[in-house]
């Protein structure tokens, strides 16, 4: 069966924009559409019904979102909520930037035609997917990450009914009910395989709680400190956790922002750490939205600043 399902902005959103922020619309069980207008991926619901998702934006500068589902069976009202709450929190439509866009018009030159509806990063409906995805990328080149975590959700995730081919992301409890070794012989993660195995045990047995990082009034240094506490979490991992969950205070240095920095600002010259980070400081909490989307424009120049 099909279901339609409408879902509200109330202000200016680029769908696209979104989808080609970062690679995540790549990712499995994401599959964007060939222009990376639209993507789908599976979901299990919490009533264990598993479902396909295709999101698509209707409408130019205040748009809706058009959730077109597959499913076996009635979809029940509260089935249609959890989707909705899903599709809003992937797509970041309760997120607010409008202090980085007042932002960058106070800055001007380039970034005063920095479009409003712009700047949202695509994630994932659940913490503990963004976080496996996160240690995915660390010490790896983009084809490693991809082919990981596309394993485990080969592996571990479950199957649409309407297509087996198609598979929703691993729960913590499906890694955790095999072995640690079963989960390497399944997977191949390398040195990753024991944290994220942790991590699925750690959840399924109530000893961590991923959803208390989303609470806002928490710092965003506590924040920080709590995701290095994970194993497998460092500076670079926790930086990018932060962003996903909707903090940009800080920005994840890595190989990616060190070529950047090299291209842009300090071409021959050796730089620090320290002085690339001090390019954002003026930035306040907006400084990864201004980083990610200047090196966007940089090497996609109809990107994100025009």
């Amino acid at each position: 069966m099909h279901t339609e399902i409408i879902v509200s902005i109330k202000k200016p959103y680029i769908l696209p924009s979104t989808l080609r922020s970062h690679g995540w619309v790549n990712l499995l069980p994401n599959i964007p559409d060939e222009k990376v207008e639209s993507f789908s991926r599976v979901e299990r619901l919490s009533s264990g019904k598993v479902i396909n998702i295709h999101a698509a934006a209707q409408g130019r500068e205040f748009p809706k979102i058009i959730a077109t589902v597959k499913h076996e069976g009635v979809l029940l009202q509260a089935e249609r909520n959890e989707i909705i709450q899903r599709v809003r929190y992937m797509l970041r439509l309760d997120e607010n930037l409008q202090g980085f866009y007042d932002l960058c018009k106070k800055k001007g030159h380039k970034w005063k035609n920095f479009k409003e509806g712009r700047g949202y990063l695509l994630r994932s409906p659940e913490i503990f997917e963004d976080l496996v995805k996160v240690i995915c990328t660390t010490n790896i080149q983009w084809g490693g990450t991809k082919r990981m975590v596309k394993e485990m959700v080969d592996s571990f995730g479950v199957p649409f009914p309407g297509d087996p081919a198609l598979r929703s992301f691993p729960t913590p409890e499906s890694i955790s009910s095999v072995s640690l070794e079963e989960f390497k012989d399944r997977v191949r993660l390398g040195y990753r395989a024991g944290y994220i195995y942790e991590l699925s045990a750690r959840i399924t047995s109530g000893g961590l709680n991923l959803n208390d990082l989303i609470n806002t009034s928490t710092p965003t240094a506590e924040v920080k400190k709590r995701l290095i506490e994970i194993k497998g979490v460092g500076n670079y991992a926790a930086a990018s956790m932060l962003m996903l969950l909707g903090r940009y205070d800080q920005i994840p240095v890595d190989t990616v922002f060190r070529s950047f920095m090299k291209a842009k600002y300090f071409k021959n010259k050796q730089f620090s750490e320290e002085e690339g980070l001090r390019i954002y400081e003026e930035w306040g909490r907006w400084k990864y939205l201004a980083y990610w989307n200047e090196m966007l424009a940089f090497y996609y120049p109809k990107a994100e600043i025009e």
